[in-house]
């Protein structure tokens, strides 16, 4: 986290992109004149937040591993997720005023048209005003839906962009669309969208035995309910979205049993259901699984399974670091997680075919990671610096054993955005 380095370089001459500066084309569009090149000029970008610097949102060239002078002014100055959105955007969630920045991937800049609101208008906020923190952001495919999962109150914020003005509402607008209790979105934390943007997966893991699955076409609410189900935390849809993955993360939230059941997206029933040893977080491929968490009767150590779909069987485990898992990504044949509150090391990157496990240092919570595809290496915000390693080997990338990149402030995320596509 380097401190007022960037200050002195702006006197010799750094040139600053103002993100709230007018530009040509629309939502995502990456420009109307045709335009295909990023201002930055890079092929290979990463964007990374910041917090407590200057800017906070400064664009890494991704074929060097080195921070730019090019930067992104956003809505607010704390940055603490951020999201791939639709059509060459990326989603910017400010904890310090709770609202969700679009980030234009290709001008670097703020969007100049959110969905079909023209932001540049003097009468416009184009920030996205939530009512309270959230840890969960998703974008339909389709470039119409925002929703982000506010446990504060209970609800789920959506914005509809196929009106002028953008409209912000909640989910549920009233009780009366719930099918069971006054308040059918508890806590509501974490948001899961299906692939074709029909339905959408709510939780909390501090319920004993229910999700929700709100029907995005008409904002209705419906509650699963199951003996099957210890403390529901996440959900993967199968590629046909015909059935869902739900992760119940058990003893480690303080239930008994951590598993994986089968729910029924036509019918909303909870069909085959297989024990696991810890699940907080998962993501899959075409033929497996993969499932991150720690089980409290293991203090220590994670694990991850392997699980064979769409039997779910043959499972493999795998020793891993401790901590709350909560960020995964598949790179290259392996499967790095990344955990929070850590006591061994927050990185572990898997090896699914050898079993086996790299386990970093301890350094800090884990909060972003960043495949940078083009090469064997990957990004992650980690301690709050932006780190860089080899997939293959686990070793970081050091200069005379320092950090290869020192962003200003405290670094919260980083996502790989890559050429124009």
């Amino acid at each position: 986290m380097r401190r007022g380095i960037f200050a002195a370089a702006a006197a010799v001459g750094i040139l600053l992109l103002i993100g709230t500066l007018p530009g040509c084309g629309g939502y995502g569009g990456g420009g109307g004149s045709g335009s295909t090149a990023p201002v930055s000029g890079l092929t290979e970008r990463a964007f990374v937040t910041s917090q407590n610097g200057p800017v906070p949102l400064e664009i890494a060239d991704a074929s060097k591993d080195q921070l730019t002078v090019s930067t992104v002014a956003l809505g607010g100055s704390s940055p603490a997720l951020m999201v791939p959105g639709a059509n060459n955007t990326t989603l910017v969630f400010n904890a310090g005023t709770n609202g969700i920045s679009v980030v234009d991937t290709i001008k670097e800049a703020l969007v100049t048209t959110l969905g079909t609101t023209d932001c540049t208008a003097g009468t416009i906020s184009c920030e996205l005003q939530l009512a309270g923190p959230t840890e969960s952001i998703a974008e339909s495919s389709d470039a119409k839906s925002i929703y982000a999962a506010v446990p504060t109150i209970n609800q789920v914020t959506v914005v509809d962009l196929t009106v002028n003005p953008f409209k912000i509402s909640t989910i549920p607008a009233t009780a009366g669309n719930c099918t069971t209790g006054a308040t059918c979105l508890p806590g509501a934390h974490r948001l899961v969208l299906a692939h074709n943007n029909g339905k959408l997966l709510v939780f909390n893991e501090l319920l004993n035995n229910q999700l929700e699955v709100i029907n995005t076409s008409d904002k209705t609410v419906q509650t699963v309910m199951s003996t099957s189900l210890d403390h529901p935390i996440f959900g993967v849809f199968t590629s046909d979205d015909s059935k869902a993955y739900i992760l119940s993360c058990g003893a480690e939230c303080g239930g008994k049993q951590a598993s994986v059941a089968v729910l029924d997206m036509t019918t909303l029933t909870v069909g085959q259901t297989v024990n696991v040893d810890a699940a907080t977080i998962a993501t899959s491929d075409s033929t497996n699984l993969y499932l991150a968490g720690s089980n409290p009767a293991s203090p220590g150590a994670g694990s991850a399974t392997i699980l064979p779909i769409p039997a779910l069987t043959g499972a493999k485990q795998v020793k891993i670091g401790d901590g709350f898992h909560q960020v995964v990504s598949l790179f290259q044949s392996k499967f790095i997680v990344g955990a929070r509150t850590c006591t061994t090391g927050c990185l572990s990157i898997v090896d699914p075919a050898g079993g086996t496990a790299i386990v970093g240092q301890p350094k800090g919570d884990v909060t972003a990671i960043a495949p940078i595809t083009p090469r064997s290496v990957f990004y992650d915000t980690e301690g709050g610096e932006l780190r860089v390693y080899d997939v293959g080997n686990g070793n970081e990338h050091l200069t005379n054993g320092t950090l290869v990149m020192d962003v200003v402030g405290k670094a919260t995320s980083v996502l790989y955005v890559g050429p124009k596509t």
